[in-house]
């Protein structure tokens, strides 16, 4: 019986992320497999990796017993459902890429992955990093890569913000590098901007970082007057112009940006979007065509 990872659980919207990156995936592989006159090598790379395998939670059937002690048997393992994450979803695409990389700086997520990669030995070019997705990014930079021979995709789904806007840069300058990017409105950059604009300078140092600038205060807070003097409050629907203005700056660097499809939990409450950025109109085409299927932000 395969064991399985010590991971946290993941919602059931995971589900519908994955679904949208495997159907790229599978989009962008068939594209290049007519391009062999130039193209030496295919590269996805997962920052954010996980075990490659989580557990769905699942809303209970019946209410919690008000007792200490629940009553009846532990539910049964074969009632419990988990799903195949990104990893493996790249790896079981019909036109594989020709290598990946999968980074995780937890010890037992990259111990699964080194599994993974043993048991795709035989047919994957698996290397699994164990370390800060920031830093594993930047070395892979480092290496002497001939991108105007080799193409990739990263795809960057942290659980908050550890992406800075430097990362990101990075990646688009080597003009051959496409990511799919989580956006984390919801469930972290929501989270830092109170309504009184008195945000704690740590807080801003992390919005900053992560957007690579400071015109987000002027998106997020306007400044009145009243009885009482000069009052700030935050803007409606500030979260969308934050969406826009991050599209419009990964279209500066990328050339290209998608639209932005929005993930809900199972309550409707907004989590993130899921956004493309790439150098080719083509990427763009399939992309746009994939993510325009759930809830989305049009392209302008």
């Amino acid at each position: 019986m395969t064991k399985k990872p010590q991971t946290g659980d993941v919602g059931p919207w995971t589900k519908e992320k994955l679904d949208a990156l495997r159907q790229y995936l599978e989009f962008y592989t068939r594209v290049l497999k007519y391009q062999q006159s130039w193209l030496r090598g295919t590269i996805f790379v997962d920052a954010f990796a996980g075990s490659g395998l989580s557990r769905v939670r699942k809303k209970a059937t019946e209410p919690p017993h008000p007792g200490l002690f629940p009553i009846g048997p532990e539910p049964d393992g074969e009632e419990i459902e988990y799903l195949k994450g990104s990893p493996r979803q790249a790896l079981e695409i019909a036109n594989p890429f020709d290598s990946y990389i999968f980074i995780d700086r937890h010890p037992a997520n990259a111990a699964e992955l080194r599994s993974l990669a043993k048991a795709h030995a035989a047919t994957r070019t698996i290397e699994v990093r164990q370390e800060d997705a920031n830093i594993a990014l930047k070395n892979l930079l480092a290496r002497s890569i001939d991108w105007a021979h080799y193409r990739a995709v990263v795809f960057l789904d942290p659980f908050g913000m550890q992406v800075p806007w430097a990362t990101i840069e990075a990646l688009a300058r080597t003009k051959a590098i496409e990511v799919m990017i989580n956006f984390p409105l919801g469930m972290a950059i929501q989270r830092l901007l109170t309504k009184s604009g008195d945000i704690p300078e740590g807080w801003q140092m992390s919005l900053d970082t992560f957007f690579g600038a400071e015109q987000w205060r002027q998106l997020v807070y306007e400044e009145s007057q009243d009885l009482f003097g000069s009052r700030r409050s935050k803007v409606a629907e500030s979260g969308l112009h934050l969406l826009e203005w991050y599209r419009g700056r990964l279209r500066s660097i990328f050339g290209h940006v998608s639209t932005a499809r929005l993930v809900k939990n199972t309550r409707g409450n907004p989590l993130y979007y899921l956004i493309w950025a790439g150098p080719h109109k083509r990427g763009l085409e399939g992309a746009d065509y994939i993510l325009s299927r759930g809830e989305r932000v049009s392209r302008r």
